[in-house]
């Protein structure tokens, strides 16, 4: 009976939302990331960014090696000495999509895509990446090498993972400049650059938040309202009018983009002369919105 009962539980773990639907997103973002390099990048000798970048450059010069291999290897090392500075979920999923990452590199091997401009090929290459290190990334998980460097900036110092990437990714672009050609290499610059700005813009464009501060002198309603039909927590700031010397609670509320409309058709029914003032929020971290990292 124990037996089974360990069995189930192992089966609900497997089957859980949260740990297969990331796993699934880091398994895609690592084809269509593996796509971006053997179906564009190798037929122009462009160079990508980090591991794969170096193991580009090391194929240029010596052809008979595997691009895949050569990043499953280097990496190693790389996830030994990040082994007790990242979670353990974070770890595995890391440890998949460079497995993964790896594989499809050798996978797609014979792949051509045809591009015969080298500056759409650099775009091109650079849309796709960018969107399969996105989901990678998004998925909690990275292609291992800069990646693992880059989250772990990005937890711990809030720094873009995007950023953090085009900076490590450099040093791939100065060794095939001297090694490979320095044509290659600028053009490689754009597409580096293009894949770090579609990974930030992939990972905040699902995450966008706004953050609301409501002036009327129905706040009691009005507070009641989000908290009951867009059921979205709010804080009451006590202000005061300077004109009118008088006392008000102030709706400070923190909301999806999807639910902004929502927001100004509950705020206007119920007093159409409040005054709402709507800010961008880039990142939002508790109940709600995202957990904070483990």
């Amino acid at each position: 009976m124990s037996k089974l009962k360990y069995a189930i539980r192992t089966l609900k773990l497997i089957f859980r939302r949260d740990l297969w639907l990331p796993a699934l997103s880091i398994v895609l973002g690592a084809l269509l990331w593996s796509i971006s390099i053997n179906g564009i990048l190798v037929h122009h000798k462009l160079i990508s960014g980090g591991i794969s970048g170096l193991a580009l450059v090391i194929y240029y010069v010596l052809p008979k090696l595997s691009i895949g291999l050569m990043v499953f290897l280097i990496n190693i090392p790389i996830f030994i000495m990040g082994w007790t500075m990242i979670s353990g979920k974070f770890f595995f999923f890391s440890l998949l999509g460079m497995v993964s990452f790896s594989f499809f590199l050798t996978l797609t091997t014979s792949l051509n895509i045809t591009v015969e401009n080298p500056l759409l090929a650099a775009l091109f290459a650079g849309v796709i990446s960018g969107c399969g290190s996105g989901l990678v990334f998004r998925s909690g998980g990275s292609g291992g090498g800069t990646g693992i460097i880059a989250m772990i900036l990005n937890r711990r110092l809030s720094v873009r993972v995007g950023i953090v990437s085009s900076l490590l990714n450099s040093i791939p672009l100065f060794l095939g400049a001297f090694l490979v050609n320095l044509d290659a290499a600028l053009y490689s610059i754009i597409y580096v650059y293009v894949t770090g700005s579609v990974v930030d813009r992939f990972m905040t464009s699902f995450n966008e938040r706004r953050s609301v501060f409501i002036i009327s002198s129905h706040s009691s309603e009005i507070s009641q309202q989000i908290l009951a039909k867009l059921r979205r927590g709010v804080t009451l700031l006590t202000g005061r009018g300077a004109y009118t010397q008088s006392s008000l609670d102030i709706i400070y509320s923190v909301i999806s983009l999807f639910e902004l409309a929502k927001m100004k058709d509950l705020v206007t029914e119920i007093d159409p002369k409040a005054f709402l003032i709507i800010n961008e929020t880039e990142e939002v971290i508790g109940k709600g919105f995202d957990l904070p990292p483990g």
